[in-house]
């Protein structure tokens, strides 16, 4: 067994560079797509439960990135990593809000406030 591991090393260790390669380019490309999720999310939560309920807005979220998430995604993405990418997203949307866009500011914080 071990003369098979030696003879065969060079093709081990490239099939486990390869395996690393593919789960990291799956959760990077998994991640552009959960920040434009997360946007949204922010968005909605904004409007649903306007100002003042941070951790509110916060935690429903993570919520609903955990629900939408598939299984095998949970594996690899931390929930360290989805907390970022949630303050990540606030921070987005303040800044979409505070651009030249008064409709999306009025949307953002007109409504969120009645």
């Amino acid at each position: 067994m071990l003369d098979f591991i030696m003879d065969n090393l060079d093709f081990i260790l490239s099939l486990i560079c390869a395996f690393i390669a593919c789960i990291y380019f799956a959760r990077r490309g998994q991640i552009a797509k959960i920040r434009q999720i997360v946007l949204a999310l922010c968005v909605d939560a904004e409007l649903t439960f306007g100002g003042g309920t941070g951790e509110i807005k916060k935690s429903s979220v993570l919520e609903a990135i955990y629900r939408m998430l598939p299984s095998w995604a949970k594996l690899f993405i931390s929930g360290t990593t989805l907390t970022k990418l949630v303050e990540e997203g606030k921070s987005d949307m303040d800044a979409l809000a505070s651009g030249s866009s008064k409709v999306v500011m009025n949307l953002l914080y007109d409504t969120a406030s009645k």
